[in-house]
């Protein structure tokens, strides 16, 4: 079986716990997963095969313009969820 996975979710997902109450909309569960998948669709994948990989790459991730567009896409995201909540 193969051992893989993208990191870029579970940077999303943490970046949306940090930013959640800045985005001025619902984040109930069904708006919350809206906002994810959104950005995540805005947003290339990072998969990593090893745990020594994807610690080096959530670091270099969040250093550098990764972070800007992660938190560019959540907002976009918001935005869409707000004017158009699913709940």
């Amino acid at each position: 079986m193969a051992e893989y996975k993208n990191i870029m979710e579970a940077l999303v997902e943490e970046e949306f716990e940090r930013a959640q109450h800045t985005l001025n909309c619902c984040t109930c569960e069904a708006c919350r997963n809206d906002i994810i998948a959104y950005a995540l669709n805005q947003l290339p994948p990072k998969y990593v095969a090893t745990r020594k990989g994807e610690v080096y790459s959530k670091t270099y991730i969040l250093r550098n313009q990764h972070y800007a567009d992660i938190m560019a896409a959540l907002a976009k995201g918001a935005n869409l969820v707000r004017e158009n909540p699913r709940h």
